[in-house]
């Protein structure tokens, strides 16, 4: 993944500077992590319209953390000398993808006709695009059309996101940290969701038609 590739150049200039540091990780946002529903009702807070993909079969865990809740985890962890100089994740929920699915449709009484992409052919798209960004290296949207497809194929394919693996590489786990904390859970992000009430993400930054762009140059569907 580019994007984790280039935040270990600033974890290691901090370490050649020998800088106290707490790199905290918090898995996927309930706010990306939703799919779209058949009516539409949902739309006005998804970051992909539409979101009906199951990824390499939808059996992967995934941690998942509501937005709202890092700045309470961030302000804890940070003010805490056990986390000094080592790596920590939030989570709310571990959660598969037919897990959501599930989940929706049974809080929105609606069936979602889901479309399914193999592990293969979210490979064959990041080596798709990695190809064109050769010829293109400066071309920003095409850029950030494979910051989601590799997101998908860490969390849906290697399953790098899970408690597990966090565990393995040596992550504090803030769920263990501050057990008196309660945050807010996947199924309350829905209800939430359901009602019209969540908060789309990346509204004004042209972030979104930037990454939209990209899609449509690539021809990647995610």
């Amino acid at each position: 993944m580019f994007m984790r590739d280039e935040k270990e150049v600033v974890y290691q200039h901090i370490r050649k500077l020998s800088l106290p540091y707490t790199i905290i990780d918090v898995g996927a946002w309930h706010q990306v992590s939703f799919p779209t529903l058949p009516s539409g009702r949902v739309d006005y807070a998804s970051f992909f319209r539409p979101n009906t993909t199951i990824h390499a079969g939808g059996e992967k865990p995934t941690i998942l953390t509501d937005l709202r809740d890092i700045g309470h985890y961030v302000a804890r962890i940070i003010d805490d000398e056990r986390t000094l100089n080592q790596y920590v994740y939030t989570c709310s929920d571990v959660l598969s993808e037919n897990e959501i699915f599930s989940m929706i449709e049974e809080m929105s009484s609606e069936r979602i006709e889901r479309a399914h992409v193999s592990a293969e052919e979210i490979r064959a798209s990041i080596e798709r695009i990695e190809t064109s960004l050769k010829v293109e290296p400066s071309n920003i949207p095409l850029r950030l059309s494979l910051v989601p497809l590799q997101y998908n194929f860490s969390k849906f394919v290697r399953g790098d996101n899970e408690p597990v693996y966090a565990k393995y590489l040596g992550y504090l786990d803030a769920r263990e940290l501050y057990p008196d904390f309660k945050p807010r859970r996947f199924s309350e992000f829905l209800g939430e969701l359901l009602q019209g009430k969540a908060e789309p993400v990346y509204v004004d930054n042209g972030l979104f038609q930037q990454l939209q762009q990209g899609m449509r140059e690539s021809g990647v569907a995610y």
